[in-house]
């Protein structure tokens, strides 16, 4: 073979090795995230209006924002893992996808009624999707008898729904603040291992405005060094694991 398609050959083997030539990396999910660690993971679905990020820390799996397309952007069983949900408004480009993660999540072994916090409203809108699906899980349990059973489907509230701000998630070394304005936006302050991540919906500045700690955060606007949608995984805290 001439010297000029040998290294042709070699070129597009690198080519091949490195994804599409581009810079491509596989893709890291939250069972790469090791349980000290911290990560924010991009989420498919996210939008600039409509954000969704996955927060994994202390082995914990913290779902922020549901817009719709859920389903199709995170695995059944990423869904079936979640600890927690956490709504950033109840406007319908936010809200879409509540219903997806409760049923996908449900059929995809979640074993337990998955807990949901945001905004004043939250327990009604809660409610309601539960009334509503209340026929459609009597038949998916009588047909396929999801891991869970009939209550897993459930979705539950977290405390602090209208509060100003308030703890809605704590395991003890993660913990979840929320910041509520009048509007019904909510943001977050998620905090662990020492790091903090803000994440503020477009049309919202309390959660960013009143943190007075260096944090990454994400938000809307020019001014934002750190605009929605999350592009790549985000550590806050690596290498924290005892683990190899």
């Amino acid at each position: 073979m001439p010297r000029s398609g040998v290294f042709a050959f070699l070129f597009s083997v690198i080519l091949s090795a490195c994804g599409n030539g581009q810079g491509a990396v596989s893709a890291i999910g939250p069972d790469d995230i090791r349980s000290a660690d911290y990560a924010l993971l991009p989420c498919a679905a996210s939008t600039a209006t409509a954000p969704c990020l996955l927060v994994v820390a202390g082995g914990k799996r913290v779902l922020f924002g549901t817009p719709p397309g859920l389903r199709a952007a995170m695995d059944g069983p990423v869904l079936a893992s979640l600890d927690a949900v956490l709504l950033f408004s109840l406007q319908g480009a936010n809200l879409e996808g509540l219903d997806e993660v409760r049923n996908a999540g449900w059929t995809a072994g979640r074993e337990t009624p998955l807990a949901v916090g945001g905004p004043s409203g939250t327990r009604d809108v809660v409610a309601a999707l539960n009334k509503a699906f209340e026929l459609s899980d009597a038949e998916i349990f009588v047909k396929d008898s999801p891991k869970g059973g009939f209550g897993a489907a459930l979705l539950g509230v977290l405390p602090g729904e209208g509060d100003a701000k308030t703890e809605v998630f704590n395991t003890g070394d993660l913990v979840v603040t929320k910041i509520e304005s009048a509007d019904g936006r909510a943001g977050y302050w998620v905090d662990y291992g020492g790091q903090r991540a803000v994440l503020q919906p477009c049309g919202m500045t309390l959660a960013v405005k009143f943190n007075e700690q260096d944090a990454f955060a994400l938000s809307c606007g020019a001014d934002s060094p750190n605009a929605w949608p999350l592009g790549k995984v985000h550590y806050l805290v690596e290498g924290a694991s005892a683990e190899p």
